[in-house]
């Protein structure tokens, strides 16, 4: 049949008039279809044309559709492909609409066919996606691929898992895609008065299609070719039909002459969210022109399948959100955690989605990942937020939206959603497939039968909900710093109005609580200092509590990704009674419960505080959520936190901290800082010792120096840290582990590691204690002595078990005669595995061959004990087959049937026996706890001690070990000092650093900027923390008195969040220096009072260096640009002038820094040389230094003009002081003693009046 080429239409409707034409003919008037018999396969008259212009035998691409006529069987074609296109899940829907060009290539036979529905499977649908199976597109999507992840055995399992029927010719394959148009003509939507023409004209048609016949064009087939065409690409249109007479059914719609409609029109789009009438209606609305057509069967299904597709909307709770208590999100007092589910919606539930929704209900802000088989699924909301911020891929599953990660990679995704900040819980099956099976038989009331349907699915349970300070297992966590929570409670005084705390700190990967309160100054110092020691992850408060300053505070400390959990203050974040009343469910208050264990010391102690007890009960109610409550507190590891340790430690203040960038430098990391230069531990638990020694350095001479004997004697036996390097290799975080054990929370292949390395421990702790017996002190030794004899503990555990390891895991199983449960389970196990060998050996006797025999699936417990047979062997008839393979079918024996079933269940019961054997067998290595925390306690201290040797033996020369000397007020006496991180460069200028003693104990520093005044400042206290610390120093010598606390203000900087400017922070930390600094202090203040105006900031840091050189007296530098301060003090005997030495070339305009410490005043702070060495432009900085000198001159000329007398008047201070004292209007205060107060009053008025001459000269 020749091909003819269509006429390009005129406009739009044009291009759908001929499409439609082209696909469906026009139909003739024929006599009314007989009764169709149920064994025929049933088109509709919409369909007909479409469905056989594809699926007749013989069929060219460019034959024209052909029509059968109603009631006449329809040839099918025998390829899979083409019957795709006839079936259907309801044989009603008809085929999707993909054009002339894909009519004829389904019309090709063969493998092409196939190819091409398969390729055009990979395109989205585009025709009936809303699953009606209109032919009529609804609209276009992007490309995109679906991955469907199934359970392994949830179906069987009795779960609501709804699955569409297997078409024709489709199985093993997906569900059925609509194919879209290969060409662009018929790629086409409609606008409301299509819809309206279409319909009109479809009811039309179907009322008079019954007195008409498909014309003989159409009706003939053609005769059928033995090689069938390739198909073509492009638009093939039919033959051209006679003319007919117009009627209302197939008149034109635009005057273009296109061909007339011959199917009705789109469907409305149901359930996705817009406007329009009922379901109800919408299915009343699809059926009644129909109905005649449908038998009761097909229309009750065809309402069934709208009332599914309703049923698939969203849930109603989740359109309008509440919590538990009825408050919407922008509801003050709305709880994030929970979620409102009516009683309603319960009764509508699957018995998944009822699991599903009992344990979100109450962990709606948690990313909850369910186990299904070997998968972990997320569903809803949570699905969302994976496909949203990390691609997964989402499926639209029934109702719940849903993503999977498989269960080896669950790991990998909880760190992923960690980081991004959210709480993240898993779910775990708490049974399997089988165990569920042998319940709801052995459970029912009667008959053994279920419940009811809730029984019969899997039992799943939150096991665990992580957060970022709540982590418990190491597998989750980064790194091996502590993982901190913190809680707070906060209370104002109301005479004083400072705050007082009571903190509750807790490491959950340690399972340790340590517990403080205290009254803080205006300032909240020791609550800085403690957030900036620990920098937790999380902060647990109560609502309302915090104070602004305080909040303001933390949120300037705490990094940005902190989470903040708040609670209703005195419910949940309960008071000092309430929080005795819940730990009486873990140990025993006043004694009385025998079975409970006694109240940990440092509760007892804090017991009647009461902020400790309620920031401890907020803590416990928060840990109490997560469900790590019992894993935690009956560990018994608490004690009492002091952030300041006054008289045990060298006190480094939060600011100290900061300013010396001792754990972290000024952008958050760790380039530079003291901790990177000094930690060389080994251990993950060493790390974090070595951690809290450098934030605590000691402060006693004695222990000082045991400290640095050990070091010494380390760096003197290399081959002591080889060994103990050696043993060390590969140790897992031991003491993670050993609170994981507790919790019986460990895995059995960590647990066989923790036991071996504690075998390999006891060997290398007592060779180590016979090298460190030839140790010149006593240091390492009587360390090595402390640690416990773990041979006997070791022998203990490892008798008991057996550890059965293959390629991919490690098995711990129980020796014969450790576990009766075990034991019987064994028994039960080989007794019917004998009975099937039994089996198999009959079936080898049957068959006559020794090749038969069992084959078991690797997959899991399901598919064992098949009896495999060589495919040339004949098996008994009422073998039951189960698949093959090219060699071998595999069947299962009638008679082998209950025994499998029966071994199956005992397997069953011998994983649960094995299971409470590891538990218990954790529970008997838990039992000697403190044991293992011993020895761990030891390594880690060895640990922190080879860090020192090994910094101390790579530091670059000159350096020395500090030689400490009791006496009462401190005193450093440096020779050529280097900063510690800068030690191996060779340009580095040392400088010499005297202090106390002979010296002044304040320092004037004076010099230009740039000059390496701040450097100075920080290498002197650098070197004191490194002495203190029990490390070598960068100097080629060091002597020096233990210094109690090193204060510091360095730097500009303001403090947004706490509305504070630069001036105010300065003065903030110079108030807490004045009030707390004493003789065996080091403070350190850098430009103070350069904040405000000239004359307001000279007159404070003059006040301030008056007050610590006359009152304080600590050890300290005081760096300034003021000049005038060097005259003011000239003659006070503790203030020492020095400045940073330079050399400046008038003629060249340039400044040489020099970087060495020398006596006297610098001569000027040279800023115009510095704008000319930035780049300032020249003319500015020419009229700068003109203006500065006229500055300078007009100030000294009218400072002297204003002196009234030639005593200073520092010194004329110090005599109204004194003056006061004598008359009682005034006290002695602060930290120095009155005698070395009074004492340097009168040293100070001496050198007054001696340097005047031996008078006081008083203008008239």
């Amino acid at each position: 049949m020749a091909k003819t080429k269509p006429d390009t239409p005129k406009d739009s409707k044009s291009t759908k008039q001929s499409t439609l034409a082209a696909f469906f003919g026009a139909p003739k008037a024929g006599p009314r279809p007989p009764t169709v018999k149920a064994s025929q396969p049933f088109s509709s008259p919409a369909t007909a044309g479409a469905r056989n212009g594809s699926s007749l035998a013989g069929s060219s691409p460019a034959a024209p559709p052909v029509r059968a006529t109603q009631g006449q069987a329809t040839k099918r074609a025998s390829s899979p492909a083409k019957a795709s296109y006839v079936a259907s899940e309801d044989d009603l829907t008809p085929p999707p609409e993909s054009g002339p060009s894909s009519a004829a290539k389904a019309g090709s036979n063969g493998k092409n066919a196939n190819k091409d529905v398969i390729e055009d499977e990979d395109v989205d649908m585009a025709a009936g996606s809303d699953g009606d199976g209109s032919p009529v597109p609804l609209g276009r999507r992007a490309k995109r691929k679906v991955m469907y992840v199934e359970s392994d055995s949830e179906a069987s399992s009795g779960e609501d898992v709804r699955k569409s029927k297997p078409t024709a010719g489709r199985e093993g394959r997906g569900p059925r895609k609509s194919l879209k148009a290969d060409s662009d003509s018929d790629e086409f939507v409609f606008d409301d008065a299509d819809d309206a023409a279409f319909a009109a004209a479809a009811e039309e048609y179907e009322a008079s299609i019954v007195s008409r016949s498909p014309s003989t064009a159409f009706s003939a087939s053609p005769e059928p070719v033995k090689k069938k065409a390739q198909p073509k690409k492009g638009f093939v249109a039919p033959k051209r039909v006679p003319p007919k007479p117009t009627t209302s059914w197939n008149r034109p719609l635009s005057p273009s002459g296109s061909s007339p409609v011959s199917r009705p029109g789109p469907r409305p789009n149901q359930n996705r969210g817009e406007s329009g009438p009922s379901s109800a209606n919408a299915v009343a609305r699809s059926t009644d022109s129909n109905s005649f057509l449908l038998t009761a069967a097909e229309r009750k299904k065809l309402a069934d399948k709208e009332t599914r597709r309703e049923s698939e909307q969203c849930f109603e709770f989740l359109v309008d959100i509440k919590d538990k208590n009825g408050n919407r999100p922008n509801d003050p007092d709305y709880d994030k955690r929970t979620i409102y589910i009516p009683k309603s919606s319960w009764n509508h539930f699957t018995p998944f989605e009822k699991q599903f929704w009992e344990i979100k209900q109450d962990h709606y802000d948690t990313v909850l990942f369910f186990q299904k088989g070997k998968f972990y699924e997320l569903y809803e909301d949570d699905a969302m937020i994976g496909h949203q911020e990390f691609d997964l891929k989402l499926t639209d599953r029934v109702k719940m939206k849903m993503v999977g990660v498989p269960e080896q990679s669950l790991e990998f995704w909880v760190q992923k959603f960690l980081g991004a900040g959210y709480k993240v819980g898993k779910v775990e099956q708490a049974e399997t497939a089988i165990g569920m099976e042998m319940r709801t038989k052995n459970g029912g009331k009667s008959g053994g039968t279920a419940k009811s349907k809730e029984d019969k699915i899997v039992r799943r349970e939150l096991k665990q909900v992580f957060t970022n300070g709540t982590i418990v297992d190491g597998h989750y966590l980064s790194s091996d710093e502590p993982n901190h929570c913190v809680s707070i409670k906060e209370n104002i005084s109301e005479s004083t109005g400072n705050s007082a705390f009571g903190i509750c700190v807790m490491d959950a990967s340690t399972g340790s609580f340590d517990l403080c309160t205290f009254e803080d100054d205006i300032c909240r110092t020791r609550l800085e200092t403690m957030f900036r020691q620990i920098r937790p992850k999380e902060l647990v408060y109560a609502k309302g509590n915090l104070s602004v300053e305080t909040n303001r505070m933390l949120r300037n400390i705490l990094p940005v990704s902190a989470l903040w959990q708040s609670f209703k203050n005195g419910v949940e974040f309960c008071s000092a009674s309430e929080t005795l009343n819940r730990l009486s469910a873990y140990f025993s208050i006043d004694g009385s419960d025998s079975e409970k264990p006694a109240l940990p010391e440092a509760i007892e102690k804090l017991r009647d505080n009461e902020l400790a007890m309620e920031a401890f009960g907020g803590l416990l109610f928060y840990i109490k959520t997560l469900q790590l409550d019992k894993d935690l507190v009956s560990q018994k590891n608490f004690n009492i936190y002091d952030p300041i340790r006054e008289g045990k430690s060298l006190i480094l203040d939060g600011q100290t901290l900061g300013h010396m960038e001792v754990l972290v430098n000024g952008e958050g990391g760790l380039d530079g800082t003291l901790l990177q230069l000094l930690q060389r531990g080994l251990t993950p638990f060493g790390k974090r010792l070595f951690k809290v020694w450098l934030m605590t350095p000691l402060r006693d001479a004695q222990a000082i120096n045991d400290r640095l004997d050990a070091v010494d004697d380390l760096m003197s036996h290399p081959e002591f840290i080889s060994d103990f390097t050696q043993i060390c290799k590969g140790l897992p975080d031991l003491e993670r582990l050993i609170s994981r054990i507790h919790a019986n929370g460990v895995k059995q292949k960590d647990f066989k590691t923790v036991v071996e390395s504690f075998v390999r421990l006891q060997g290398g702790l007592e060779k180590l204690t016979r090298v460190a017996a030839t140790f010149e002190t006593t240091s390492i030794a009587c360390l090595l002595r402390s640690a416990p004899d773990l041979s006997q503990y070791t022998k203990h555990i490892q008798s008991l078990y057996k550890a059965d390891q293959d390629e991919k895991s490690i098995t711990i199983l129980p020796l014969p005669g450790a576990d009766e449960d075990c034991d019987e389970a064994d028994a039960a196990v080989k007794a019917i595995e004998a009975e099937l060998n039994k089996i198999l050996l009959q079936a080898q006797k049957q068959l006559g061959s020794k090749e038969v025999k069992f084959w078991h699936s690797s997959l899991g417990n399901k598919e064992i004990f098949q009896i495999e047979v060589p495919i040339k062997i004949k098996a008994p008839s009422n073998w039951v087959k189960q698949s093959q393979t090219k060699q071998y079918h595999r069947y299962y024996a009638p008679t082998a049937l209950p025994l499998i079933r029966q071994v199956q269940e005992a397997r069953e019961t011998q994983s649960t026996a094995k299971k409470n054997f590891f538990g218990k067998l954790l529970a008997e290595f838990d039992k000697d706890r403190t044991v293992w925390l011993q020895a761990v306690k030891v390594i880690s201290e060895l640990d922190c001690l080879i860090s020192l040797a090994k910094s101390s033996s790579d530091m670059d020369e000159p350096k020395c070990r500090p030689e400490f000397v009791d006496s009462p007020s401190a005193f450093v006496d440096f020779a050529d000092l280097r900063h510690p991180s800068m030690c191996l460069r060779a340009d580095f200028i040392s400088n010499d650093v005297q202090l106390g003693a002979a010296q002044p104990r304040q320092v004037l520093l004076t010099g230009p900027n740039m000059a390496g005044k701040s450097t100075l400042l920080r290498m002197t206290a650098a070197g004191v923390i490194l002495a203190q610390l029990g490390c070598y120093v960068p100097a080629s010598r060091a002597r020096l008195s233990p210094v109690d606390r090193i204060q510091t203000r360095m730097g500009a900087y303001d403090n947004m969040f706490a509305s504070a400017s630069t001036f105010k922070v300065e003065l903030d930390e110079c108030s807490k220096i004045l009030r707390e600094a004493g003789p065996k202090s080091l403070v350190i203040l850098d430009e103070l009072g350069r904040g405000t105006s000239t004359y307001d900031g000279m007159a404070i840091a003059g006040a301030a260096l008056h007050h610590l050189a006359t009152h304080t007296l600590p050890l300290g530098f005081f760096a300034t640009h003021y000049g005038s301060l060097t005259d003011d003090f000239t003659y006070h005997p503790n203030i020492r002038k020095m400045h940073m030495q330079t050399h400046v070339d008038d003629q060249l305009k340039q400044v040489v820094f020099l970087y060495k410490l020398i006596p006297g005043v610098a001569e000027s702070s040279h800023g115009t040389h510095v704008a000319r060495m930035a780049g300032v432009p020249a003319e500015v900085v020419t009229r700068a230094e003109d203006v500065s000198d006229q500055f300078f001159a007009a100030f000294n000329a009218k400072l002297s003009s204003r002196r009234q007398s030639s005593l200073p008047l520092e010194a004329q201070a110090d005599f109204a002081w004194l003056m006061r004292l004598v008359q009682g209007c005034a006290r002695v205060e602060g930290v120095a003693s009155d005698g070395d107060q009074l004492g340097m009053v009168r040293r100070a008025l001496e050198g007054y009046i001696g340097g005047s001459g031996g008078g006081v000269g008083v203008k008239a």
